[in-house]
């Protein structure tokens, strides 16, 4: 199971609405950690299986890069936008 590393910590700790990215083969953990994140009033976005907690890391290291040179600063986070 793969979860919250998406996530810079400081910005959990504003208390907005986030999206989490999670990654697991087993459904019964995923829906304990889906219920865990929505407890905290964030949004569990399930990626699949364990597999993709590959491509989790390297976006954990995407987003470090994107703080430094992209974004100017380590207050974003990344989301999920969907249309209707």
């Amino acid at each position: 199971m793969k979860a919250f590393n998406t996530v810079f910590g400081h910005m959990l700790a504003q208390g907005n609405p986030l999206d989490v990215l999670i990654a697991g083969d087993d459904a019964e953990a995923k829906a304990t950690v889906s219920a865990f994140i929505k407890s905290l009033g964030l949004r569990p976005m399930d990626t699949g299986p364990l597999g993709m907690a590959r491509w989790l890391e390297g976006t954990g290291l995407v987003m470090i890069g994107l703080g430094r040179y992209g974004a100017g600063s380590f207050n974003f986070t990344l989301g999920v936008s969907t249309s209707a």
